[in-house]
């Protein structure tokens, strides 16, 4: 039978961590995020390793569109300050930021899953930008 370590009580979490070594085991414990990832080969374009596939496939549309000169001044990871009465409330950073040519405006983009975009957190964090910086960000959800 096998036991997972997160289905412990942290009490003993903390006692079989301890004891790993005296046991033989100094393989550190092999620890998996809360999403899944795909493989850095699938997220890398021009020599650049995105967080996602669907960020890579985003950046190499808006590269094709600034070949065309649909859009120009694309910007990797743009991120914004947001303070509320003189103190830093968070950082919000977004996928891309470019110019428009046929509107002439600037536009921010995060791509987004359909789960991470109803995730509290990161709608506090956009909303507080856009308020703060007068910004507005376009989700693009694959």
């Amino acid at each position: 039978m096998t036991v997972h370590l997160r289905t412990l009580p942290t009490s003993l979490k903390n006692r079989v961590r301890q004891s790993r070594p005296a046991f033989g085991l100094d393989v550190p414990v092999e620890r998996k995020g809360r999403f899944a990832v795909s493989a850095k080969e699938d997220r890398t374009v021009n020599n650049r390793v995105f967080d996602s596939k669907k960020e890579a496939t985003r950046y190499a549309e808006l590269k094709n569109m600034e070949r065309a000169g649909l859009i120009e001044c694309l910007e990797l990871q743009p991120s914004w300050d947001v303070f509320i009465n003189g103190q830093k409330l968070c950082r919000y950073s977004a996928d891309f930021s470019f110019l428009d040519k046929k509107t002439g405006r600037p536009v921010v983009e995060d791509t987004k899953s359909s789960g991470t975009a109803k995730d509290a957190a990161y709608r506090l964090r956009k909303r507080a930008a856009e308020l703060a910086h007068g910004i507005t960000v376009r989700e693009v959800l694959r």
